[in-house]
C-alpha cells in the first residue's frame, strides 16, 4: 500500500514539513478546523462490520484533516509523537497511547515527530450488541459512546498491556490483510479480547467511567431492541416503538443517537436488511418473500436499503460469493 493511499483516509496529519518539538502546554489550534472536518467513510456494512487501516509515514508534510465518522474507532500509535485533537480538546501522544473515538465525534492529530506508525480499526457499533444488549456488550459499547473527556479517550498504556495490544492488532491486521479461512471470525474474536483487556485494565485501576449497573438509558435501549427484534417483520413505527420502550417519541429518538449513534430508523433498516441477507442464503429463497417476511412493504425500497446496506442487489446475494468489503 502506498504511502499516498494511506494518508487519504489517516488521522494522523502534520502542519508543516519542520514540525516543532513537543510542547505539553502549547495552546489548541483554531477550532476552525471544527467545521472543515469531513466524514470518513471505510467501506463498512453489515456482512462487513470491521475494517482496518495502517499508518506508515516515513517523514512530513501531511495535509492536515480533521475527520468523524458514523463508527467506532481504536487507534495505537507504534511510532512517532504528536498532539490528539478531539473536540475542544487536546492532548499529547507517544508511543503506547491508544485511542477510543465513537461514532460522530470530530478528531485530528498534528503529528510531531517521525517516522509515524499505527494502527486502527473501525467497526460498526451494533457488532457488540451481539453478545447481549444487558450483557458484556453493552459493557463494551458505551466504553466507546459515552460522553468523556479526551483524557478518558488517549489512554498511555503500561508496558506489559503495551505489548498485548500491540500482538492484537498487529494480528487483526494480518488477519485482514491476508484473509485466511474464517478470518472476519477472528477478527471479532481478537477485536472482543483487545476491548475487554482495556476495560478491565481500567477497572483495576479504579478509574473506569462505567459503573457495576447498565443506567437506565440503556435498560431502555434493551426495551427497544427486544421489540424490534420481536417485530421487525411486522410495520413499525416510532409511537409502536416509543410505547414498547416506556419514552416519548422525542427521547426515543435521542436515546438511539445517544447511545448507539445512529437513528432508530436506521437501526431497524440495518436488522432487517440483516435478516433478510440470512434468509437469501437458504436455498430457493424469493427476493419478494424476503421482503416482505423483513417487514419491507415495497420490493422497490427493499432493494434500495438492501444495497446500501450490502452493497449488492439481494438477486445477487442469494446467488453469491457474497461481498466481504474492500
Amino acid at each position: 500500500m502506498g504511502v499516498h493511499s494511506i494518508i487519504a483516509s489517516a488521522t494522523l496529519v502534520n502542519t508543516s514539513s519542520n514540525p516543532p518539538p513537543t510542547a505539553p502546554n502549547r495552546p489548541a489550534p483554531d477550532l476552525n478546523w471544527l467545521a472543515e472536518v469531513r466524514e470518513f467513510a471505510p467501506p463498512l456494512r453489515l456482512d462487513a462490520p470491521i475494517w482496518m487501516r495502517e499508518v506508515d509515514v516515513k517523514s512530513g508534510p501531511v495535509i492536515p484533516c480533521g475527520e468523524k465518522h458514523p463508527y467506532c474507532e481504536m487507534s495505537l500509535v507504534v511510532e512517532g509523537s504528536g498532539t490528539e485533537y478531539i473536540e475542544g480538546e487536546e492532548a499529547q501522544h507517544s508511543p503506547g497511547y491508544l485511542f477510543l473515538i465513537g461514532p460522530g465525534v470530530p478528531h485530528w492529530v498534528r503529528v510531531e515527530q517521525y517516522p509515524v506508525h499505527a494502527f486502527t480499526v473501525f467497526f460498526l457499533p451494533g457488532i457488540l450488541l451481539e453478545l447481549g444488549p444487558l450483557g458484556d456488550g453493552a459493557v463494551l459499547l458505551r466504553r466507546l459512546t459515552m460522553r468523556q473527556t479526551i483524557h478518558d479517550r488517549v489512554l498511555r498504556l503500561p508496558p506489559a498491556l503495551r505489548r498485548k495490544v500491540e500482538t492484537c492488532f498487529r494480528q487483526m491486521w494480518g488477519e485482514f490483510k491476508t484473509r485466511p479461512l474464517g478470518w472476519e471470525l477472528r477478527l471479532r474474536s481478537l477485536l472482543t479480547d483487545l476491548l475487554v483487556s482495556v476495560v478491565r485494565w481500567e477497572h483495576k485501576r479504579g478509574k473506569s467511567a462505567l459503573g457495576d449497573r447498565l443506567p437506565e438509558d440503556w435498560q431502555k435501549l434493551e426495551r427497544a431492541l427486544a421489540h424490534v427484534r420481536s417485530h421487525f417483520s411486522e410495520p413499525i413505527y416510532a409511537a409502536d416503538l416509543a410505547r414498547a420502550t416506556g419514552v416519548s417519541e422525542t427521547r426515543l429518538k435521542v436515546l438511539f443517537e445517544q447511545t448507539l449513534g445512529i437513528p432508530w430508523t436506521k437501526f431497524l433498516q440495518g436488522y432487517r436488511v440483516h435478516q433478510a441477507a440470512a434468509m437469501l442464503c437458504l436455498p430457493g429463497r424469493n427476493v419478494t418473500n424476503v421482503a416482505l417476511a423483513c417487514g419491507f412493504e415495497d420490493l422497490g425500497h427493499f432493494i434500495k436499503v438492501f444495497r446500501k446496506f450490502m452493497g449488492t442487489q439481494p438477486s445477487a446475494y442469494a446467488r453469491g460469493p457474497h461481498p466481504a468489503g474492500s
